[in-house]
């Protein structure tokens, strides 16, 4: 994966990103630059002229205008998500969501150069020698051209990824939760750049003697005499060994392993008895070890890590790739150690600076750009049910301050008057029918500019919570008082990944990627999630 701006991105999809850029940006310029090939009319020759360009200059104007469409073009990409490797790989919604994209760049590029022409800002989209008409009918055609090539050369990228084996082969060391949540998360992301070889549990092999609480592996091994590590994999390719898919689950992670097994059946190799950890690494020639275990303290072979490690072999946390594939921070990371001694968590006074720059510009323009929806909204939630507009409510801030949140009104006025502070359900019979429409399309929400204007929240950041709710789940949920280390945010990382849920499960999983957030937090990873909740909010995929 690559590492950019303190985030990681996957390599093939570094590469998709790269090479439509090229393809698009040469499309682009061979259709908008043919009128300033030799020999020149005498419309292009006044037109330049009246621009003080030469024939050079206006070609180079051309070819960067021609990579600011295509950036345009890919914007419109990402927001049908033809950038998410599972989406992409599906013939038919590829498809599907090209037409769809194709329309959106078209009608982006355009919006764009009418803006551009009525700022007269011409350093931006500038394709001299045409005329306005022209050049937007020109830049539909090229747009529509590009789009067709790239189509075509999407399916070529998925063939071959499917023929060429770039993966990284990988190998888990662990049995516990760890492991399990690492190989789950694991199965379906084509483009992880990761392909598990194994599964190796250090320590004595599982028997029924041993009443260990371990779940059963599909293999085992003898410890070597020698003294080297016992390893027990996890793979199902020896007929001889038992198949534990039709025997009673050991415990409430039984499905977990189910569907590891399922990535091991393709992907993991047989394996001898009685190996060492570095002896099964070079059998199966794995370029990465990722260590998963619950609890290292007496059963970690250090020795054999230490080995692979200097055999040029990368050793490396099973945490930190369970990050770079999940976006959030997993609950076996959840200790004092990791949270400590791990990079990330910074909160530099020039960041702060620049965060609240952001929140003060995107609330002044929120405000007046949504002023006359927030208008048309407050008369229907006025006229709709009685009781007031705004709705009011103690929520708790940075540093455990309590502020008082602004929404529109989407409940009954008397909603907790018997029931007290509680959760919001699916089809909860307390929110009106504008409230329904309001919470789809976050409309209820607007007024909370004003709360980052003031300064009580940030654009993004956590959920803020209701104290009564943060009592409890503190006192429940490990490090969950570390969320609120930062603002709350109008929009949030767990917001845009998480659906509103009311349990103590929900919360936990929000907690991790509101830490993952909180660690990772920069000025880039903010827009971006702007970026994805303007195309929830467009997609119709609130909460």
């Amino acid at each position: 994966m690559l590492h950019v701006l303190r985030h990681y991105f996957p390599v093939r999809k570094g590469l998709l990103v790269i090479s439509e850029s090229i393809l698009l940006t040469l499309v682009v310029y061979q259709v908008m630059s043919q009128h300033l090939l030799s020999p020149l009319r005498n419309d292009v020759l006044r037109d330049l002229l009246m621009r003080s360009l030469s024939q050079k200059d206006a070609l180079n104007h051309c070819l960067l205008g021609s990579f600011q469409v295509a950036i345009l073009a890919q914007i419109a990409i990402g927001f049908n998500e033809l950038y998410d490797f599972r989406i992409s790989s599906s013939r038919y919604a590829r498809a599907a969501r090209f037409v769809g994209s194709a329309g959106s760049a078209v009608l982006l590029a355009l919006a764009v150069m009418v803006l551009v022409r009525l700022a007269n800002a011409e350093g931006f989209l500038l394709f001299a020698g045409v005329a306005f008409t022209q050049r937007a009918l020109l830049l539909t055609v090229s747009l529509i051209l590009g789009f067709t090539v790239l189509y075509f050369w999407r399916t070529l990228f998925h063939a071959l990824l499917q023929r060429i084996k770039v993966d990284e082969r990988m190998l888990i060391l662990g049995s516990g939760r760890a492991a399990q949540s690492l190989a789950k998360e694991l199965i379906g992301r084509d483009d992880s750049g990761y392909r598990i070889v194994g599964i190796a549990t250090p320590g004595p092999a599982w028997s029924p003697e041993t009443k260990s609480e371990e779940p059963p592996t599909a293999m085992q091994f003898v410890p070597r005499s020698s003294g080297g590590s016992a390893l027990s994999v996890l793979e199902n390719h020896d007929e001889n060994l038992p198949d534990r898919r039709g025997a009673e689950a050991p415990d409430s992670n039984a499905m977990m392993w189910l569907e590891a097994e399922r990535i091991l059946d393709e992907a993991a190799q047989p394996v001898q008895r009685n190996q060492s950890l570095f002896e099964l690494v070079q059998e199966l020639d794995v370029d990465s070890i990722f260590v998963a275990l619950d609890n290292r303290r007496g059963i970690q072979p250090t020795e054999d890590l230490l080995k692979c490690r200097l055999a040029g072999v990368m050793v490396e946390e099973g945490e930190a790739l369970f990050e770079r594939l999940a976006g959030k921070i997993s609950v076996e990371a959840m200790r004092p150690s990791y949270l400590i001694f791990n990079q990330g968590f910074v909160q530099s006074p020039q960041a702060q600076l620049a965060k609240r720059t952001l929140d003060i510009l995107c609330a002044l323009v929120g405000i007046v750009l949504a002023a006359p929806i927030m208008l048309v909204t407050a008369l229907f939630v006025r006229f709709g049910s009685p009781g007031p507009v705004l709705f009011r409510q103690e929520r708790t801030g940075q540093h455990d301050r309590s502020f008082t949140l602004l929404k529109f009104r989407s409940m009954r006025e008397d909603a907790e008057k018997n029931s007290g502070p509680v959760w919001a359900t699916e089809d909860d019979p307390r929110i009106t029918k504008f409230g329904k429409i309001m919470r789809k399309t976050r409309l209820d929400e607007l007024p909370q500019l004003w709360n980052v204007l003031m300064g009580d929240m940030s654009m993004v950041g956590p959920r803020p919570e209701r104290p009564h709710f943060v009592r409890d789940l503190e006192a429940k949920i490990p490090y969950f008082t570390q969320r609120q280390i930062v603002k709350p945010g109008l929009t949030g990382w767990a917001q845009i990944n998480y659906p509103y849920g009311n349990t103590l499960e929900d919360a936990v999983q929000k907690l991790q990627y509101d830490l993952f957030y909180i660690k990772f937090q920069s000025l880039i990873f903010d827009l971006s999630i702007l970026f994805n909740t303007i195309k929830i909010v467009v997609l119709r995929r609130g909460t």
